[in-house]
């Protein structure tokens, strides 16, 4: 199991009780994988298992749940016209993550069942895409943790 600890971390944190993390069922992650023509790395599916629909406060305000999942790609390449990036996104990138339609996280599904995830952020002078986790897991670690800070803060509670 690659998310034990982010699920024990999301508990922990009371950023989601047990019962708000509402996971896609097998048959959805197989429906997305055919639609999409890849296959998902193991800790992704995982998320998606666990997670897919909803995380409680975890990740709300993010496009990352499964509803949004095939139109996040087309999503991040349009940010990446606007801003006149000059690197296009691998041919086997998958993005699962973009926040506020400004920024976005992607991993590449040829890297392993717990693939580095890279990002892009808008108003940067990057002209290459920041690799920002060696593994998907830690980059939701990274916002359990993030996002626990806030609630604890009374930021985002």
């Amino acid at each position: 199991m690659y998310l034990h600890k982010v699920k024990k971390q999301l508990i922990e944190l009371k950023l989601a009780s047990p019962d708000e993390l509402l996971g896609c069922t097998q048959d959805e992650v197989i429906k997305l994988e055919a639609k999409l023509g890849i296959l998902l790395p193991k800790a992704y599916q995982e998320f998606l298992l666990l997670m897919g629909n909803s995380a409680g406060k975890f990740l709300r305000g993010s496009d990352c749940f499964f509803r949004d999942l095939p139109f996040l790609k087309d999503w991040a390449i349009a940010l990446l016209e606007e801003n006149s990036f000059p690197a296009s996104l691998p041919e086997d990138a998958f993005v699962f993550f973009m926040h506020q339609g400004y920024q976005f996280s992607f991993f590449r599904v040829s890297q392993g069942d717990d693939p580095p995830t890279y990002s892009y952020c808008e108003g940067t002078n990057e002209t290459a895409f920041v690799k920002s986790h060696d593994r998907y897991s830690d980059f939701l670690m990274t916002e359990v943790e993030i996002h626990g800070k806030y609630l604890f803060s009374g930021i985002g509670g």
